[in-house]
């Protein structure tokens, strides 16, 4: 027989879900009128990844995306059809600018490379960094609530175009409910992993 606090955790988990899904009907001129708390994640810190110094310059692109991940709201799947938003919440850019700044950031602060930026705004780079941003979102499947980020990455030479490497990231970071600030601590620990791991298959595609 399930337990009292079992049946009294489901019953609070339901309201949530519910909740979230009468506050993602509201329209885009209420949204806007009342403001939204506003998140950022954190990029890799210097010397978090042991990785060789290097001379080489990279450039990172914008990442690409669909329409739902390509914008500022921080996105919810109740099922695996449905798309939503986090009520009264946004990211601080649009996910595809905030993701391309933790790649810049990240890498910067690595060491791995003399000069790192993004797509057009430094001298011509000796590597081309492409993302492709599949999965930035938060899914549901019965009581359990788990980040998802996927990408596939693509390394170019600067010189020509070529491709150098491509590889594909999935990492994941499971949350107690649908509050705001587990979500995105769920986020941040997801994409820490990612970067991390990002940036150590950089260092070993890349010459000094």
């Amino acid at each position: 027989m399930m337990s009292y606090r079992k049946i009294f955790r489901s019953v609070v988990f339901g309201l949530g879900l519910a909740a979230l899904a009468g506050c993602s009907g509201l329209t885009s001129l209420q949204s806007a009128s009342k403001p939204l708390n506003t998140f950022e994640l954190t990029p890799l810190p210097a010397g978090s990844v042991s990785v060789p110094r290097g001379r080489r310059q990279l450039e990172v692109a914008l990442p690409t995306a669909t329409g739902a991940l390509n914008s500022d709201r921080i996105v919810i799947k109740p099922t695996p059809l449905e798309i939503q938003s986090l009520p009264e919440t946004r990211w601080v850019n649009e996910a595809t600018e905030h993701v391309q700044l933790l790649l810049v950031r990240s890498l910067a602060n690595s060491g791995r490379f003399a000069l790192v930026t993004s797509a057009g705004t430094g001298p011509s780079p000796d590597y081309v960094l492409l993302t492709d941003l599949q999965a930035f979102q938060a899914e549901v499947n019965a009581d359990q609530v788990t980040v998802v980020i996927k990408t596939t990455m693509t390394l170019l030479r600067g010189t020509d175009g070529s491709v150098i490497s491509s590889r594909s990231f999935d990492n994941a970071a499971a949350v107690a409910d649908t509050s705001a600030d587990l979500i995105v601590a769920g986020f941040d620990a997801a994409m820490t992993q990612q970067l991390t791991d990002m940036v150590t298959w950089l260092a070993r595609n890349t010459g000094g």
